[in-house]
Formats: C-alpha cells, sequence, structure tokens
C-alpha cells in the first residue's frame, strides 16, 4: 500500500491516503500533539521514500479457493499446485517449465522487469512462498519495494467490508 500525506489543511491536522494495489482507499486523519510540532502518524509508510510503480499485479496462488471464495480484482491466478512438481507440491517445477507456465497465467506482463511491483497473495499468507521461490528461480531481482508478499491475503482482505472483492459469478 502507499500512503500520501496532505498536509494543506489550516488546522494542523493530517490525513493519510493509503491507497491498496487495487486502488482501494482508506483515509486517516492525525491530529497534531499540541505540544508536540510532530503529527502522530499511524501510517507504516513513508511517503518520502516510497517508490511509485508504473504497473502493480497481484498473483493470488490459492488452489480452488480462488474460484470459490472471490479474490482481489485484477488478480491473476497462479495456483500453487502448478508451481510446484506433481510428485512434491514442496518442490517447485524446473526454471524452463516456469517459464511456460507464467507465459501461460500472466500473459504479456513481465515479471523480470524491477519496475513492475508485485504482491503475491493467497488464502493465509502461506502457499505464496511458491510464487516468490518461482520468480526468484524465473530471475527476478526481488527487492523489498518491488515484490511483497501480502501475510494477510483473502482471509485478510474477504473479511474487510470496505475492499472491493470479485465474488464466482461477477466476471
Amino acid at each position: 500500500a502507499a500512503a500520501d500525506d496532505d498536509d494543506d489543511d489550516d488546522d494542523g491536522d493530517s490525513t493519510t491516503t493509503t491507497t491498496t494495489a487495487v486502488g482501494a482507499t482508506k483515509e486517516t486523519t492525525n491530529k497534531k500533539d499540541d505540544t508536540n510540532s510532530t503529527s502522530n502518524n499511524t501510517s507504516n509508510s513513508n511517503s518520502s521514500t516510497s517508490r511509485r510503480f508504473e504497473k502493480t499485479i497481484i498473483l493470488d496462488t490459492r488452489g480452488s479457493g480462488y474460484a470459490k471464495n472471490g479474490h482481489m480484482p485484477s488478480a491473476i491466478h497462479l495456483p500453487y499446485t502448478s508451481i510446484a512438481t506433481p510428485t512434491n507440491s514442496l518442490k517447485i517445477r524446473s526454471k524452463f517449465e516456469l517459464e511456460k507456465l507464467f507465459e501461460e497465467r500472466v500473459a504479456g506482463v513481465d515479471v523480470l522487469d524491477p519496475d513492475l511491483k508485485i504482491i503475491l497473495s493467497c488464502g493465509s499468507g502461506v502457499s505464496v512462498c511458491h510464487g516468490y521461490l518461482a520468480l526468484k528461480e524465473l530471475g527476478r531481482n526481488i527487492t523489498e519495494e518491488n515484490t511483497r508478499i501480502y501475510d494477510g491475503s483473502w482471509k485478510e482482505w474477504g473479511k474487510d467490508e470496505d475492499l472491493p472483492k470479485i465474488f464466482p459469478g461477477e466476471e
């Protein structure tokens, strides 16, 4: 999530607008302490050092839960079972097989582009590790800013009534 601070108010308060990867926003107003000139900012993001990405994608590595339970808008379904070998779910496929898989599932997106922000999600933050390892195997230069694991994943997103969702039959 990216945060933008709007300090144009005359009352000394600041408003933090947090934008999720799919464009949902939440605003938090932070009151300035009259005895201290610093604001009580509740955001974990530092907007002055956060990099802006031209494009962000969400890779959802859930299995059948993606189709049965809904998903985040614009999420690309990349089931962890397609990343893992057929005989051992703890081992990922070869680089060649992963290249073919990503060409099919993430068509037209260069996942090696360092200017592409990738957010990995699943049901509860576990199977995203398959996606992360697959990106590493493909040669993505992963940084803290360009590749994120959403550890709350669908379990958290799906419960939040304020966030957009796509449910079965809505696509």
